[in-house]
């Protein structure tokens, strides 16, 4: 399920315990991707939820439409990889996270 950061339906439901946010929609814990957009009609970022926290695939854009960044988060930790570029595509940091949010690669940056 995708929802608009703007519809009502989609309410923040605090701070779990890693200090990351949480969502519930309709006031039940929210599953799925919130997305939040520009004036222009571009994407500000996607935002994926399991079970109300922020869990999952987060992306960040750059007003142009261009990605900005792209990481995984659960409990306010990084996991997986993390990319960044800059506002032209251009790849600018890679790294690779364990479980714990430690650093474990850095591919490029």
């Amino acid at each position: 399920m995708r929802v608009n950061m703007d519809d009502d339906s989609i309410q923040y439901a605090g701070i779990d315990e890693g200090g990351g946010n949480m969502w519930n929609y309709n006031g039940v814990p929210f599953t799925g991707i919130i997305e939040e957009f520009y004036d222009n009609g571009n994407l500000v970022g996607e935002i994926e939820c399991k079970n109300g926290y922020t869990d999952g695939l987060q992306t960040e854009y750059y007003e142009n439409g261009q990605i900005n960044e792209e990481y995984y988060l659960k409990y306010n930790r990084r996991y997986g990889t993390y990319k960044h570029w800059d506002e032209n595509g251009v790849l600018l940091v890679h790294l690779v996270f364990d479980n714990d949010g430690n650093i474990i690669n850095r591919i490029l940056g």
